[in-house]
């Protein structure tokens, strides 16, 4: 009796840890919530966000992340350090900090949606790999007031016609630039004031400047 009371207390807690504010269920398998700013989300993970954590400071775009800035909640189309990195290289640059503060701001102000975004709120689309067109999806306002189509798709599960079944992914294209079409690497990472969408690392920062 006493372990099977034990069992259930054990259940409860679990129940209890794994949901927050935001109705993310955390399965054990990944950290997808994170009860910080962006702005400290990122330093968690200095592998990846190491040379953006640079460049949000030079574009003098901390407070935003911080949760103090204009816009309460944001999505940051997440531009990693291998982007940036290679970035530097095809540039001529040696460091973040060798890039002009302006320059970082434009790049970013393309990657900032002033709302909170999540896989779930972005409506089914498709895209015409001919004429770059996109059907469907939905427009969001970037931080620099052009706009981001962003659309999700769902992936064959194990060759089947099945719908609702398989990998759900989000895509975006990115109006005024080369960027017709990119694919969100690791989505639905939350924190306090807003969600990350990570970039995968071949996403190419040229298409942006």
């Amino acid at each position: 009796m006493n372990n099977i009371l034990k069992i259930a207390i054990c259940i409860v807690m679990v129940g209890l840890v794994s949901c927050t504010k935001w109705n993310y269920d955390d399965g054990g398998v990944s950290n997808g919530v994170h009860d910080c700013s962006m702005w400290e989300y990122l330093h968690t993970q200095s592998r990846d966000w190491d040379s953006t954590i640079v460049m949000i400071e030079r574009a003098g775009l901390r407070e935003l992340f911080e949760g103090k800035g204009e816009h309460e909640q944001i999505t940051f189309l997440g531009l990693t350090n291998y982007s940036i990195r290679t970035y530097l290289l095809d540039m001529g640059y040696k460091q973040v900090n060798s890039m002009y503060w302006d320059e970082c701001q434009a790049i970013l102000s393309k990657l900032i949606i002033t709302e909170r975004v999540m896989v779930a709120d972005v409506p089914r689309g498709t895209w015409d790999s001919q004429t770059g067109e996109v059907t469907g999806g939905k427009e969001y306002t970037l931080l620099d007031g052009t706009t981001a189509i962003l659309w999700t798709t769902q992936e064959p599960y194990m060759d089947m016609n099945t719908s609702e079944v398989g990998i759900v992914r989000l895509n975006f294209k990115l109006e005024e630039t080369n960027v017709s079409r990119a694919l969100i690497f690791s989505s639905d990472i939350q924190t306090n004031n807003g969600v990350v969408q990570a970039l995968g690392y071949d996403f190419n920062v040229s298409d942006i400047y």
